[in-house]
Protein backbone atom coordinates (compact mmCIF):
# COMPACT_ATOMS: atom_id res chain seq x y z
CA UNK A 1 0.00 0.00 0.00
CA UNK A 2 2.69 2.53 0.96
CA UNK A 3 4.52 2.18 -2.36
CA UNK A 4 1.73 2.70 -4.87
CA UNK A 5 -0.81 5.00 -3.24
CA UNK A 6 -0.98 8.51 -4.77
CA UNK A 7 -4.64 9.55 -4.54
CA UNK A 8 -7.04 8.75 -1.73
CA UNK A 9 -10.60 9.87 -1.02
CA UNK A 10 -12.46 8.76 2.10
CA UNK A 11 -16.08 9.82 2.59
CA UNK A 12 -18.05 8.70 5.59
CA UNK A 13 -21.48 10.28 5.32
CA UNK A 14 -25.05 9.14 5.66
CA UNK A 15 -24.16 6.15 7.83
CA UNK A 16 -25.91 5.65 11.12
CA UNK A 17 -22.60 5.36 12.99
CA UNK A 18 -20.58 7.83 10.88
CA UNK A 19 -19.08 9.54 13.95
CA UNK A 20 -17.70 6.24 15.25
CA UNK A 21 -16.45 5.21 11.78
CA UNK A 22 -14.79 8.60 11.32
CA UNK A 23 -12.90 8.10 14.60
CA UNK A 24 -11.69 4.67 13.51
CA UNK A 25 -10.42 6.05 10.19
CA UNK A 26 -8.59 8.98 11.79
CA UNK A 27 -7.01 6.83 14.50
CA UNK A 28 -5.60 4.36 11.95
CA UNK A 29 -5.08 6.15 8.62
CA UNK A 30 -1.96 8.15 9.52
CA UNK A 31 0.21 5.13 10.15
CA UNK A 32 -0.43 3.55 6.73
CA UNK A 33 0.05 6.59 4.49
CA UNK A 34 3.12 6.74 2.24
CA UNK A 35 5.81 9.40 2.69
CA UNK A 36 4.46 11.35 -0.27
CA UNK A 37 0.86 11.61 -1.42
CA UNK A 38 -0.44 13.67 -4.34
CA UNK A 39 -4.01 14.00 -3.08
CA UNK A 40 -5.94 13.23 0.09
CA UNK A 41 -9.63 14.08 0.43
CA UNK A 42 -11.28 13.37 3.79
CA UNK A 43 -14.99 13.91 4.27
CA UNK A 44 -15.91 12.85 7.79
CA UNK A 45 -16.82 13.94 11.31
CA UNK A 46 -13.66 15.13 13.06
CA UNK A 47 -13.07 15.03 16.79
CA UNK A 48 -9.96 16.98 17.77
CA UNK A 49 -8.42 14.10 19.73
CA UNK A 50 -8.78 11.71 16.75
CA UNK A 51 -7.47 14.34 14.35
CA UNK A 52 -4.39 14.88 16.52
CA UNK A 53 -3.70 11.12 16.45
CA UNK A 54 -3.97 11.19 12.65
CA UNK A 55 -1.62 14.19 12.37
CA UNK A 56 0.98 12.70 14.70
CA UNK A 57 0.89 9.31 12.96
CA UNK A 58 1.25 10.91 9.53
CA UNK A 59 3.88 13.52 10.44
CA UNK A 60 6.37 12.05 7.94
CA UNK A 61 3.88 12.30 5.07
CA UNK A 62 3.92 15.21 2.60
CA UNK A 63 0.53 15.71 0.92
CA UNK A 64 0.54 17.89 -2.19
CA UNK A 65 -3.20 18.61 -2.05
CA UNK A 66 -5.20 18.10 1.15
CA UNK A 67 -8.97 18.54 1.19
CA UNK A 68 -11.00 18.17 4.37
CA UNK A 69 -14.76 18.36 4.70
CA UNK A 70 -15.40 18.35 8.45
CA UNK A 71 -18.96 17.09 8.87
CA UNK A 72 -20.43 18.68 12.00
CA UNK A 73 -17.17 18.07 13.85
CA UNK A 74 -15.01 20.17 16.15
CA UNK A 75 -12.89 23.14 15.07
CA UNK A 76 -9.59 21.75 13.76
CA UNK A 77 -7.88 24.94 12.57
CA UNK A 78 -5.45 25.14 15.50
CA UNK A 79 -4.23 21.59 14.77
CA UNK A 80 -3.99 22.34 11.05
CA UNK A 81 -1.73 25.28 11.86
CA UNK A 82 0.43 23.40 14.36
CA UNK A 83 0.90 20.11 12.53
CA UNK A 84 0.48 21.05 8.86
CA UNK A 85 1.09 24.76 8.28
CA UNK A 86 4.13 25.25 10.51
CA UNK A 87 5.74 22.04 9.23
CA UNK A 88 4.87 22.84 5.59
CA UNK A 89 3.35 19.40 5.03
CA UNK A 90 1.06 20.43 2.16
CA UNK A 91 1.22 22.62 -0.93
CA UNK A 92 -2.52 23.13 -1.46
CA UNK A 93 -5.15 23.12 1.28
CA UNK A 94 -8.95 23.26 1.22
CA UNK A 95 -11.06 22.95 4.36
CA UNK A 96 -14.81 23.12 4.67
CA UNK A 97 -16.80 22.85 7.89
CA UNK A 98 -20.31 21.54 7.28
CA UNK A 99 -22.92 22.06 9.95
CA UNK A 100 -26.63 21.86 10.58
CA UNK A 101 -28.10 25.31 10.88
CA UNK A 102 -31.48 26.76 11.74
CA UNK A 103 -34.57 24.87 10.57
CA UNK A 104 -32.48 21.79 9.71
CA UNK A 105 -30.76 23.48 6.77
CA UNK A 106 -27.14 22.58 6.22
CA UNK A 107 -24.54 25.29 5.92
CA UNK A 108 -20.83 25.43 5.48
CA UNK A 109 -17.84 27.64 6.15
CA UNK A 110 -14.65 27.44 4.11
CA UNK A 111 -11.12 28.32 5.17
CA UNK A 112 -10.64 30.20 1.89
CA UNK A 113 -13.26 32.75 3.04
CA UNK A 114 -11.16 33.75 6.08
CA UNK A 115 -8.83 36.35 4.59
CA UNK A 116 -6.44 36.70 7.55
CA UNK A 117 -6.04 32.94 7.80
CA UNK A 118 -5.36 32.61 4.06
CA UNK A 119 -2.63 35.25 4.35
CA UNK A 120 -1.06 33.41 7.29
CA UNK A 121 -0.91 30.17 5.28
CA UNK A 122 0.70 32.07 2.39
CA UNK A 123 3.62 32.93 4.68
CA UNK A 124 4.33 29.18 4.79
CA UNK A 125 3.98 28.82 1.01
CA UNK A 126 0.65 26.99 1.32
CA UNK A 127 -2.10 27.91 -1.13
CA UNK A 128 -5.59 27.81 0.41
CA UNK A 129 -8.25 26.89 -2.13
CA UNK A 130 -12.01 26.36 -2.35
CA UNK A 131 -13.22 22.95 -1.37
Amino acid sequence: LKQSLNYLTIKITGWENYIEYSSIVLQNLGQILPFKLEYLNLSLHIKMSDFEVFLKNSQDTFIKKLLINNLKGQDILSYIKEYIMKKKRVKYLAIMDSFKGASDNYGYKELVSLKDEVEEFKLYDIKVQCY
